[in-house]
């Protein structure tokens, strides 16, 4: 994924509002599952994690594909991560998707 880097350029499209953290991650994970150039996928995938209140077309494709382009450009390039530190930044990511989803479908909270 590394060597695409170069290619994406940025896209003025789709709402100004930043994107939170969560959508950012979200965004991020998806994009390492199915690729960044299957964005009807990656579209898909991240539309179940909106914020409440945005707009039905937040997660479109072009959207998604100008938000990752943006992510590129003003994150600085990693130093080695190591295989353990992304398991649990993927594992807090499933753990928080469980409590959401919690806090969503039970009166418990």
């Amino acid at each position: 994924m590394a060597s695409g880097v170069g290619k994406h350029k940025r896209l003025s499209v789709g709402p100004t509002e930043p994107w939170s953290l969560r959508e950012k991650l979200c965004l991020a994970s998806s994009v390492m599952r199915s690729g960044d150039q299957n964005w009807v996928s990656v579209s898909r995938a991240i539309k179940p994690f909106s914020e409440p209140g945005r707009p039905p077309d937040w997660f479109s494709q072009k959207h998604c594909a100008s938000q990752y382009s943006e992510l590129l450009e003003t994150t600085e390039a990693p130093k080695l991560v190591h295989k353990h530190t992304f398991y649990l930044l993927y594992w807090s990511i499933l753990l928080r998707r469980q409590h959401f989803s919690c806090r969503q479908s039970c009166s418990c909270v």
